[in-house]
């Protein structure tokens, strides 16, 4: 074996010395021995929310020339599944039974689609759900969505093993937990000539609070353990919303392109709602000296009271225009993997 080689292979020996070295531990979670914990979470995730409708394509024919309501099939933005991480570091108490931890979880997801309009014969048409202000069919509808996400959390659990279950931890854990979440989402619509519009939506949300819950790993056999954990929390922030829409047409004379048509802006501090669940098997083992456990499983948390989109009614500058809010959840969701080493 050339030199060049002989690091790597012995890098990939490593792991075989440390298990032929290392007395397994009868203590399945060596709960009499205090240690320091280390954690690394890969995250493949996606984003579902509520009110991100911008098209409907008609599937038939148009009623007639008479005034209509929706028809067809409804547009909406969607985000694709992107990567994102989670990483903590903690400390165990023994003999007390109580750990504390700090995580910080990062995660930024896009989305794009597109759609044209459906095949002209018997009056079919693409409409817009925003305003398309241009007078001629749309002939192209646009979205582009991303969604940036970052959570910390300072976490203090409480250890038990139910009736001296030597197959069962229980966690009991509160704590503090900060969130900053920016969303951006772009709307285009073209007809087949050079009128176009864009819709720019965008909000931000920072906030500080409380997060509560349980977690457990309950022992299967042969190192195989069931791992779950459900918190809610409650936060507390500061809440900017703007929406903003341009067009270069010119439905008559006076009006100024270089000025957006809509450009509402709200701002205000709000409490927001949120809750966890996390599911699924894992591998742990412990040692004399040290512990390990890998885990892969579906992770799921949701927000409430931040999608929030604003439309209006049109007048002229000086009359009353209605505001209404279309409002969902924020949902994230998706493939949680990690490892986790205690020593």
């Amino acid at each position: 074996m050339t030199l060049k080689f002989k690091p790597l292979f012995l890098l990939f020996l490593l792991p075989f010395f440390i298990f032929a070295n290392s007395e397994q531990n009868p203590d399945l979670f060596n709960k009499d021995k205090a240690s320091f914990m280390l954690t690394g979470e890969f995250l493949y995730w996606t984003v579902s929310e509520g009110a991100l409708d911008y098209a409907i394509r008609m599937r038939g024919p148009s009623w007639g020339p008479s005034d209509s309501y929706a028809q067809g099939d409804m547009e909406r933005a969607e985000y694709r599944w992107d990567p994102g991480y989670r990483l903590a570091i903690g400390y165990y108490r023994a003999p007390n039974f109580w750990e504390a931890d700090f995580q910080w979880t990062r995660l930024h997801v896009e989305g794009q689609n597109h759609h044209t309009r459906p095949p002209s014969e018997e009056g079919r048409f693409m409409t817009a759900t925003w305003p398309q202000i241009f007078t001629t069919p749309l002939e192209k509808a646009t979205s582009s969505i991303h969604l940036h996400y970052q959570l910390t959390d300072l976490i203090a659990n409480r250890v038990f093993h139910p009736f001296d279950n030597p197959h069962l931890r229980l966690r009991l854990l509160g704590g503090l937990t900060g969130v900053w979440i920016h969303q951006g989402w772009k709307i285009r619509y073209k007809d087949a000539y050079t009128a176009e519009t864009s819709v720019n939506n965008k909000w931000r949300y920072w906030g500080f609070g409380l997060r509560a819950g349980i977690a457990f790993d309950w022992f299967w056999g042969n190192d195989f353990y069931i791992t779950g954990r459900a918190t809610t929390g409650l936060v507390s922030g500061h809440y900017h919303n703007h929406a903003k829409q341009e067009t270069n047409a010119l439905l008559q004379n006076g009006d100024n392109t270089s000025i957006p048509v809509r450009d509402l802006r709200f701002k205000d501090y709000r409490i927001a709602f949120t809750t966890q669940f996390l599911l699924g098997p894992s591998y742990q083992k412990s040692f004399k000296n040290w512990r390990m456990e890998f885990f892969a499983g579906y992770e799921m948390t949701i927000w409430s009271n931040l999608q929030e989109i604003y439309h209006s009614t049109s007048s002229t500058a000086s009359q009353p225009k209605e505001t209404w809010i279309n409002k969902g959840l924020i949902a994230l969701q998706g493939l949680t993997t990690r490892a986790t080493f205690n020593f």
